[in-house]
């Protein structure tokens, strides 16, 4: 499935930058949109038939590691990394025949994209996932808005303005993340992406445990953003601990995200 440069370049640069609202990473982001650029042709999922139904699931297993590389076992789902990923003093990468998780050492912003989905049927997405360490003191109630894990879902390709004409404009987006204390199903908006953009707490787990999130992107796009539900056309994992205390640690897992049918 082909995207046009445009729209790969849109979504690679806004998931490089200030996507939380806190401070802007370090270097040119016009170089960094330039070399992930190079990584997003291969990028693929895979589609799974709904039980006896007309609708199609479409899921991303990461409970099936075997051996190998992490990131090529990545790779190989579609999922393409950013600068960050690359240094093994900011996070760590693990996985195992029940989950992938990911490990900060200290605090830093890192994303694992995707960006060849192009979903138009969808009703909810299904999250099976947990936190292990929570980022000290992050919570989008004080504006600290810092994460162990977030699954972004990019809505489209029409952009929309961030706020910001430092920060390039983007496409609908919901980000989804578990937080010890945020209020659950709440709409945060960052800093930037006010009108095109949602954060929103699926659950408050403890640590450890393993929770099952299931949420209605289309009822919740239509609330938020009073506008016809496009295609799903990327998503994201994020981790950021760039304003957390504790020298930035966190860790989290992740075993399954599947968005249902209509």
């Amino acid at each position: 499935m082909k995207r046009s440069v445009v729209t790969s370049i849109s979504i690679i640069s806004i998931i490089t930058m200030v996507f939380g609202g806190n401070v802007f990473p370090e270097g040119s982001p016009q170089a960094g949109i330039r070399k992930l650029s190079k990584d997003i042709n291969n990028c693929s999922l895979s589609k799974e038939e709904n039980d006896g139904s007309y609708q199609e699931n479409f899921s991303i297993d990461f409970s099936d590691y075997f051996e190998g590389s992490v990131k090529r076992w990545l790779a190989s789902k579609g999922f393409c990394f950013n600068g960050g990923i690359r240094d093994n003093r900011i996070i760590e990468l693990s996985a195992n025949k029940q989950a992938l998780s990911v490990r900060t050492k200290q605090p830093g912003r890192v994303f694992i994209f995707n960006n060849s989905v192009d979903l138009k049927e969808f009703s909810k997405v299904k999250i099976e996932w947990g936190i292990i360490q929570y980022p000290k003191d992050a919570s989008y109630e004080k504006n600290i808005n810092n994460e162990a894990l977030m699954v972004y879902i990019f809505f489209g390709n029409v952009k929309l303005p961030s706020g910001c004409f430092l920060v390039p404009d983007s496409p609908y987006f919901i980000g989804l993340f578990l937080s010890k204390e945020d209020q659950i199903n709440k709409p945060y908006t960052g800093r930037y992406f006010k009108e095109g953009g949602r954060f929103v707490c699926l659950g408050n787990p403890e640590p450890r445990d393993t929770v099952i999130s299931e949420f209605d992107l289309n009822r919740a796009f239509r609330l938020y953003f009073n506008d016809a539900v496009p295609p799903i056309s990327g998503i994201s994992l994020e981790v950021d601990t760039s304003s957390s205390k504790d020298e930035g640690k966190a860790e989290a897992f992740i075993k399954r995200i599947e968005f249902l049918g209509r």
